[in-house]
């Protein structure tokens, strides 16, 4: 190849000579390049001397736009996001015949000027104002600075600069052109001749489409290969590309383009870049291609990872680390050359996939979605994340409703979510939280009765009062009637039993407690939001049972505390970040911090591990040690879920309406078929999936167990009843390690006081027994 050699000081042509020769020519440029129809006489070297000194002098080279590679936990590629398809390589990773090439068909003069070639720029305008075609008087450092200055204008978001780089025609194409002259004569004393060619090559645009910009992703595009590997005629290809992308598309103008290869292997011939005998071999093969395409975004991750990947674009978007706009962050995201390590684990995720599409399969006719996610106690990390719909990121037609989406249902709608579900007893565990820091037992005991509770039973310490009268029932989970443990309403899933024990908490506790462990709205907002009529859900009576609405990923971390010992850690979907340059970025999250403490974590793990003990979850052992909690909604909202967990996983499942507006469990159809329950649909998918998941993790161990006082006996009031006959209020617990100590409320508005409290050494009144009247008064003490 031709080398610098030939003229070893090139870019010591004086600024003098550059600037005569520009001044010289500009005219000429003006009337055969630029501006058809304008005379020399029309630009005079004095207004272009004028012109010249007024244009800057420096050149600011910023990093190329680069493509970012998102990774799973193991290495492996989930996905790459690009604005350019771009990979820049060093000049020795570039094959020579791909050089030769380029200065044979650009500026076969390269190692002989300084940036400005009057002789070509002379021999050009001679030809254009003589010919009916048109030379190019540009040298390849021109040519690399016009790139430059337009790939500077991209990362700016300046469409008027795009322009402006691009600008051919008129007084506009003029200027543009003696400020290309100028900078190239900067860049030229700045830089040697190798390493501006290096540069070229890795900016300029080889398909014209955003799939192939430099050489090294030429070079994968159209033959799989690196760019050290390109041979004569692929060389020539690409080179001659470079003139007009568009036009010389090998795609969709292959003959096109094979007659602009062949142009171009003449040149290589004409300079003594190949032999004889090289053209005619070359120029006798066709273009030969094998299209190896790089998928862009979310939508080709690998993994069955789409909408993991759709998360973790998410929480990029949504973070001022990688910028102050949203456009910003995607700059950042697709032209930052990042690599993106991620917590995913892509063993467990395809064992999610599975699970999550063979009990309610893509495109099911009722319509049900079906959810997981699953989140490292301890670390916050997300190790897997499914559900079955097929990942898409634009509109989905009416009869793919029940087969496509863009929307990932286990998040929030901030990282493109579906706004949350009802949780019902799910949530539960977050009432016996409170219940346990309060002071109160496991083994205290409520009356699970079936009854109304009026609105002023209700405590609101410190929060707006949302009270109003409730009478719930027991549906789905579990029984309830008389008197019994918190343990086994927990067990049980009783909901008259944890109706009985929030009417004995101050529900701004209760709300409190869930806010700690790390709930919102699914819409994002926390859990004390006044929706536009003044109302909190959160603070509801109701809400006991589940009637707010969160994701599935914030259900898990929250679970994940309670195997974590009281530890809670936010959802961690990015474990490190670097940039182009290997250095390791801030990562986005909220990170661990204690939230209970470890007896009471222990208190709420332990009741949990009971549900698999005579309890909801009875037939959804895994063969290690677990907690979990069933959930089932009203039907006409239509949400079932389990949450488990072990030492090393927490799992959310959820099976329901993704628009929360219908029941399909009685739909007939497809999958679901008939009466669905938290321990049926969702907790025989958690089951299969967490059995096979675990034996992919180690450590899942038996959790401590709390102290003593979780376990002591002791009864509690009930709350008072609201028959007119004066039903009574509930009765004192009975004895286990120790006796009651509280009494049962009184009744509503009845005649008949609740009875006083028992004790350890008998039952019987104790004093100060609860009045009869509207609140659950105290018993004895």
């Amino acid at each position: 190849m031709v080398s610098p050699e030939s003229n070893p000081n090139p870019t010591k042509t004086g600024a003098f000579l550059q600037f005569v020769a520009v001044s010289a020519v500009a005219g000429i440029v003006a009337a055969g390049l630029a501006i058809p129809g304008v005379g020399v006489a029309t630009a005079s070297a004095n207004s272009a001397v004028e012109i010249f000194n007024s244009l800057p002098a420096t050149l600011e080279i910023q990093d190329l736009g680069e493509k970012s590679t998102m990774l799973a936990s193991d290495g492996s590629e989930i996905a790459e996001f690009y604005w350019q398809n771009r990979v820049e390589v060093p000049l020795d990773e570039i094959s020579d015949h791909m050089q030769d090439a380029t200065i044979a068909v650009e500026d076969y003069r390269y190692f002989e000027h300084g940036g400005v070639d009057i002789e070509g720029i002379a021999r050009a305008a001679v030809h254009n104002m003589v010919s009916s075609t048109t030379q190019g008087g540009s040298t390849l450092t021109q040519q690399y600075v016009k790139n430059v200055l337009a790939e500077n204008a991209h990362a700016e978001a300046d469409k008027e600069g795009v322009s402006a780089a691009k600008e051919s025609e008129g007084t506009a194409g003029y200027a543009r052109k003696l400020r290309e002259a100028k900078l190239a004569v900067a860049v030229e004393k700045k830089y040697d001749k190798k390493d501006i060619l290096n540069r070229y090559m890795n900016i300029n645009n080889y398909s014209g489409s955003p799939n192939a910009y430099g050489v090294q992703a030429a070079a994968h595009k159209y033959w799989g290969i690196d760019a050290k590997d390109l041979n004569i005629p692929q060389s020539a290809m690409l080179a001659g590309i470079v003139q007009n992308p568009s036009a010389f598309n090998p795609q969709r103008s292959p003959d096109q383009v094979l007659k602009r290869r062949n142009t171009v292997l003449g040149q290589m011939l004409k300079y003594d870049h190949i032999t004889q005998k090289e053209y005619d071999k070359a120029v006798k093969t066709d273009l030969d291609l094998d299209l190896h395409e790089t998928p862009n975004g979310c939508s080709a991750a690998k993994s069955k990872a789409e909408f993991f990947c759709n998360y973790v674009q998410n929480v990029i978007m949504n973070d001022d680390t990688f910028g102050d706009t949203a456009d910003e962050r995607l700059a950042f995201l697709q032209r930052g050359g990042l690599k993106i390590k991620t917590s995913l684990n892509p063993d467990i995720q395809k064992i999610a996939d599975k699970e999550i599409k063979k009990r309610v399969p893509v495109g099911d006719p009722s319509g049900a979605g079906h959810a997981l996610v699953t989140i490292e106690p301890g670390t916050g990390e997300v190790i897997a994340m499914a559900e079955n719909r097929e990942y898409t990121a634009g509109e989905v037609k009416k009869k793919d409703k029940n087969k496509k989406t863009s929307i990932n249902y286990t998040v929030d709608k901030k990282h493109n979510g579906g706004g949350g579900f009802q949780v019902g007893s799910t949530w539960k565990p977050f009432v016996l939280t409170a219940w346990l820091k309060e002071g109160k037992s496991l083994n205290t005991t409520v009356n699970a009765t079936k009854r109304n509770f009026p609105a002023s039973s209700w405590k609101y310490e410190g929060c707006p009062n949302m009270a109003g009268d409730w009478d719930p029932n027991n549906a789905g989970d579990g029984p309830g009637k008389g008197s019994m443990t918190a343990l086994e309403a927990t067990k049980n899933s009783v909901n008259t039993g944890y109706a009985a024990m929030g009417n004995q908490l101050n529900m701004c506790d209760i709300m409190d407690t869930a806010m700690d462990l790390g709930i919102r709205y699914g819409s994002g907002e926390a859990l004390d939001f006044k929706n536009k009529q003044g109302f909190i859900q959160a603070l509801s009576p109701s809400s006991i049972l589940g009637t707010t609405e969160t994701t599935p990923i914030a259900m898990a971390a929250a679970f994940a505390t309670f195997a974590n010992e009281g530890e809670f850690c936010g959802p961690k979907p990015i474990t490190e970040i670097k940039d182009r340059n290997g250095k390791k970025l801030d990562l986005p999250g909220e990170g661990c911090k204690r939230v209970l403490s470890k007896d009471v974590a222990r208190g709420v793990a332990y009741a949990l591990t009971q549900t698999f003990n005579g309890g909801t979850t009875s037939s959804l052992k895994i063969g290690v040690p677990a907690g979990a909690k069933t959930g089932t909604t009203n039907f006409e909202v239509g949400h079932t879920w389990l949450l488990g967990f072990t030492k090393t996983l927490s799992t959310a499942v959820w099976t329901g309406d993704p628009g929360g507006t219908r029941d399909w469990r009685y739909d007939g159809a497809g999958a679901v078929n008939g009466q669905v329950y938290g321990a049926t649909l969702s907790g025989k998918t958690w089951q299969a999936y967490m059995r096979q998941a675990v034996k992919e993790t180690k450590g899942n161990t038996g959790f401590p167990k709390p102290s003593s006082k979780y376990f002591s006996g002791g009864g509690s009031g009930g709350g008072g009843g609201s028959s007119t006959g004066g039903r009574s209020g509930g009765g004192g617990g009975r004895s286990h390690n120790n006796g009651g100590d509280n009494g049962g409320g009184g009744g509503n508005s009845g005649s008949n006081g609740g009875g006083g409290g028992g004790s350890s050494n008998g039952g019987g009144g104790g004093t100060g027994g609860g009045d009869g009247g509207e609140a659950p008064g105290l018993g004895g003490n």
